[in-house]
Parts: C-alpha cells; sequence; structure tokens
C-alpha cells in the first residue's frame, strides 16, 4: 500500500503540527494493524511540479471550494481517501483495512 499524506504547511506553518500529528497516527496504526505500506509526505507546492504526484490534483475542485480546511489530504494508491483534518484512530484502522481489502481484490 502507498499513503501519501497531502499537506498544506509549505503555504501555512502553523499547519506543519497536523502533519506530524497524522504521520504519527498512521505509523501507530500500521503497526498495530501489521499493514505493510510506505509513507510519503508531500507539500502542495511540491505535488504541482513533480509529475509523479499529479494524482493529488483530484482534490482541487475541494481546495477550490473549501481552502486550506481540505487538508492534510490521504491518498491510498494515488486514490483521494480522506480529507480535512486528522482522523481519529478508529477511523484511519477501518480506513485501511478497507483499503487493504479492495488492493487483495484489484478495486484499488
Amino acid at each position: 500500500m502507498r499513503i501519501t499524506v497531502l499537506s498544506m504547511a509549505c503555504c501555512n506553518p502553523s499547519l506543519a503540527k497536523f502533519d506530524e500529528k497524522y504521520l504519527t497516527l498512521i505509523s501507530e496504526v500500521l503497526k498495530q494493524t501489521g499493514i505493510e505500506a510506505s509513507v510519503d509526505l508531500v507539500h502542495a507546492t511540491e505535488a504541482r511540479m513533480i509529475p509523479r504526484y499529479e494524482f493529488t490534483g483530484a482534490i482541487l475542485p475541494l481546495f477550490n471550494k473549501y481552502g486550506q480546511a481540505v487538508t492534510p489530504a490521504l491518498f491510498i494508491n494515488e486514490s483521494l481517501t480522506l480529507y480535512g483534518g486528522v482522523p481519529t484512530q478508529e477511523k484511519l484502522t477501518e480506513t485501511f483495512k478497507k483499503a487493504e481489502i479492495a488492493i487483495s481484490q484489484g478495486r484499488l
């Protein structure tokens, strides 16, 4: 599983604390569930300039409507999965387990 967290901390440094919290939570959930994943934090500026992150453009309609409130955003295997803040541990665990099933069935 490939996990990408899209951050706006490049434009608003006060948001970096949410990125750190998210990454810590992701690490804890992966450890608890035994799910293997690569985790990447990408800033919006970087995502717009590097072709391998062009999948993050899926959040642009939401960003245009709600602004920075849609970040941090979580992408699993390049698919927008969660957005608008740091989820609870329970929500993240549920999300990862659903993604793992979808991946095993070839749907994600």
